[in-house]
């Protein structure tokens, strides 16, 4: 028997037990359980799982640190007290700050203000940088602004993890694109920029005229993922990873952050941008404490009340999107992605043949020609 019958085995028996003994300890307090029970039971796994894996990396990690020629540098990444020369070309753009309620965000915008914005979100594990190819490639046709999110690259770095709570991250972009004299314009984000994109097409409709997510489903359908099937969470790991304390911390920032390495190498076709991108990278992740806010995002995801658990009419999308996906994509399967149409009135679907799951990276062209044909059509 493998892990996953194991798990299918005993998880519903947990499950049962766990919620017949929070049951009996609310009832004692006269305290309603309907709602509670499902969301303390996935917060309850997910830290379950969580610390598992972070003890099995924990051990892997004690092992590549005995058999590394250099023990003195493994466990931290190497200084760079300034930014490569690709993070401060002008040809991607201007540098510019915006102060907020209570956080300093950073961006990099590019084109004529008076043109429609097109406000880019990166995912996890990036920052500003990831949308190089389209700074370029759209900033005659509109006002591009690719922003740092809290907690990533030269934006300030809340500590506490209720400080990334989806509510506070879906606040930051709302009065970032009034701060920036707009009323409406074009979201764009690309993996967890794409989950907060959803939730913000959801909740502020008005203030969107399209909708763009790459590499990330609609959120009803991962709640779905995650409630009703014990296989395929195996394959999201690091969701659960992540939960766990200083472990992935230190996994990630470990030999001078050598998990860059291997982002860094996606979609560079030649050695020099592969180290201008490595470089890039490990730059912004090099400084103190600068995975405790990305990870931050995974921590807060899950608990009692996030808008993680919005119900489906709560998080329908009347916005015109467009979804975009590489068929090689490790983190969801196709029919998690076709069901995204049962939450939208009006989308577009879009598989990249080549591509995984870094598609503006990968194939810049072919994603630049599929953004483009979008916004310049009303579905």
């Amino acid at each position: 028997m493998n892990v996953k019958q194991l798990c299918g085995f005993f998880l519903p028996i947990l499950k049962i037990t766990i919620i017949s003994v929070w049951r009996r300890f609310l009832n004692r307090l006269n305290v309603p359980t309907v709602k509670i029970d499902r969301q303390l039971f996935t917060l309850l796994m997910v830290l379950v799982v969580g610390y598992y894996l972070a003890l099995v990396q924990l051990h892997i990690l004690l092992w590549a640190w005995l058999m590394s020629k250099d023990r003195l540098h493994f466990w931290k990444p190497r200084e760079r007290s300034s930014p490569p020369a690709c993070l401060v070309s002008s040809s991607l753009g201007r540098h510019c700050y915006a102060n907020l309620q209570g956080i300093r965000l950073h961006y990099v915008e590019v084109g004529d203000r008076k043109k429609p914005m097109l406000l880019c979100l990166h995912g996890f594990a990036e920052t500003w940088y990831s949308w190089k190819h389209q700074l370029r490639a759209f900033s005659k046709t509109h006002w591009v602004i690719a922003v740092d999110m809290r907690g990533y690259g030269d934006s300030d770095k809340p500590h506490r993890t209720d400080e990334y709570d989806l509510r506070i991250v879906i606040d930051d972009i709302r009065q970032l694109i009034s701060k920036l004299g707009k009323e409406t314009c074009v979201l764009m984000g690309h993996g967890w920029g794409a989950g907060i994109g959803w939730f913000f097409a959801a909740i502020y409709p008005n203030m969107l005229t399209h909708f763009i997510a790459l590499s990330c489903p609609h959120p009803a359908t991962l709640k779905y993922y995650f409630s009703y099937s014990w296989r395929r969470p195996f394959i999201l790991w690091d969701m659960f990873f992540f939960q766990a304390r200083c472990i992935p911390e230190l996994v990630l920032q470990s030999q001078d952050n050598l998990v860059m390495e291997r982002i860094a190498k996606i979609g560079c076709t030649t050695r020099e941008e592969t180290i201008q991108e490595m470089e890039a990278y490990k730059y912004y992740f090099g400084k103190p404490d600068a995975w405790r806010g990305p990870l931050n995002y995974y921590r807060r995801l899950f608990h009692p009340g996030s808008l993680m658990w919005m119900t489906k009419s709560q998080l329908r999308v009347r916005v015109p999107t467009l979804l975009v996906f590489g068929k090689r994509e490790p983190n969801f399967c196709q029919r998690l992605i076709s069901s995204c149409s049962e939450h939208v009135d009006r989308i577009d679907f879009h598989v990249i043949e080549s591509a995984s799951h870094w598609v503006q990276k990968e194939t810049p062209d072919k994603v630049n020609i599929i953004l483009a044909k979008f916004l310049n059509s009303n579905l």
